[in-house]
């Protein structure tokens, strides 16, 4: 029943999202392309040649983030309207490339992938764009539904799963794997992680790698499941 709950869950949402940005689309002539909402009513007022990569709508559909850049710029911009009175918030240049949004009550969430590896989360204020925390990892997983964002890593020399507020980014747990796997009588110098799932309220399960530290089995490569709870 739990199970079938999380899926419905997961498509009402889904649906309702891509309802409400379905609402607003880019159109216009070639040379001036804007952001019309769903009765023909011109959100964005860009100069010609604008180049629209992106835009996203919030939940409650009165806040819209677009990725974009004017003509002969060198750098995208993220700028922030109101929707309720089609006027501009904030705007600012992200940096890098957007790789995602998530709408929180206190904070504007933008994602985008490191060229090192892995994902940064930006907590934004609504007013400004201004970034006010950031949490870096090889490997996020998000639990919306329970406001939970685990951070991980393939690194062997990086043993720690941290567990953050979603809606804030602030640090609930930190799990040492080295130390998990000890209470267990096994050692080992490092950990690699992956494939994290959830299997309840708070629950997860991920998959780990290890090398035994014993004489003659230090090139095994072991793999097993664990289970956390918050």
């Amino acid at each position: 029943m739990k199970k079938k709950f999380a899926i419905f869950a997961f498509f009402f949402i889904t649906s309702f999202v891509f309802s409400q940005e379905a609402k607003y689309k880019i159109a216009g002539k070639s040379y001036n392309k804007q952001i019309y909402d769903e009765n023909n009513n011109q959100i964005t007022k860009f100069k010609n040649w604008e180049n629209i990569q992106s835009f996203y709508i919030s939940p409650d559909n009165k806040k819209m983030l677009v990725y974009h850049k004017p003509d002969k710029a060198k750098a995208y911009l993220i700028t922030l309207y109101d929707l309720q009175t089609n006027s501009i918030i904030a705007e600012c240049e992200p940096g890098w490339a957007c790789f995602g949004i998530r709408w929180t009550k206190d904070y504007l969430i933008y994602i985008w992938a490191t060229t090192g590896g892995g994902t940064r989360f930006e907590y934004r204020n609504y007013n400004t764009l201004a970034i006010e925390k950031t949490i870096q990892t090889y490997f996020p997983f998000e639990d919306e539904e329970d406001n939970v964002l685990i951070g991980a890593s393939f690194n062997y020399c990086e043993n720690d799963i941290d567990f953050y507020d979603f809606s804030n980014g602030n640090k609930l747990k930190t799990i040492n794997l080295i130390k998990e796997l000890e209470q267990k009588g096994i050692y080992t110098s490092g950990t690699s992680t992956s494939d994290i799932k959830k299997i309840g309220t708070k629950k997860y399960e991920c998959s780990i790698i290890y090398y035994l530290n014993k004489e003659g089995q230090e090139d095994k490569e072991i793999q097993m499941q664990l289970e956390f709870e918050l």
